[in-house]
């Protein structure tokens, strides 16, 4: 499905998807009995949406007379689309990845956060080309450093990515929020304050 949202085009067949839920239960805005499925999906410039799928049985007019209008009960499919920011998009993932083992691998590559802390370095397989020149300084530096390809790689990749955090370019970085946060407890006890 399709939809242009604010000048772009938000596509399900393009886009990736992250997750899903599935529900079923009474919806007072609709006032009936509602079966609904709701995804998230990552598109290519970062942005996050929802595609939500509620089908339920409604009155529906059938005729076109608005005198005497003739009602009969239908199955409704009704088909929304909307962006989400990344608090959102991170919440609804967090509710499903504590559920759900099949969807945590993917729900994890697009949400850091989620990460348990012993995965956080766990090593995976990337596949990366290099200029000639890069290649020569990458091996003047191992031969100066005692570090391998990849550990070389990984410390300038995150040096590179704080750098630009602390410029502002870079306007999130999960791993130091998530260090702050395991910070705060202690904080709290050495100053005597409880704020709980």
């Amino acid at each position: 499905m399709k939809k242009v949202i604010q000048g772009a085009v938000y596509n399900t067949e393009t886009a990736k998807k992250i997750c899903q839920k599935v529900s079923e239960g009474p919806d007072n805005e609709e006032g009936a009995y509602v079966k609904q499925l709701k995804e998230l999906y990552k598109t290519k410039s970062n942005k996050f949406f929802f595609y939500v799928k509620s089908e339920f049985v409604a009155h529906v007019v059938v005729n076109d007379d608005d005198i005497d209008p003739k009602f009969e009960e239908q199955e409704v499919v009704e088909e929304i689309k909307n962006l989400v920011s990344y608090e959102e998009a991170l919440q609804f993932a967090s509710e499903i990845y504590a559920v759900s083992k099949s969807e945590k691998k993917m729900i994890a590559k697009y949400f850091p956060e989620l990460i348990l802390k012993k995965e956080e370095n766990k090593k995976i397989q990337k596949k990366l080309y290099i200029s000639e020149k890069a290649n020569w300084y990458l091996e003047l530096m191992l031969q100066k450093r005692n570090e391998t390809n990849s550990s070389l790689v990984e410390k300038l990749i995150i040096e590179e990515y704080q750098r630009l955090y602390e410029k502002g370019i870079m306007d999130r970085d999960p791993f130091l929020e998530m260090e702050k946060e395991q910070e705060l407890p202690s904080n709290r006890k050495r100053r005597g304050h409880d704020y709980e």
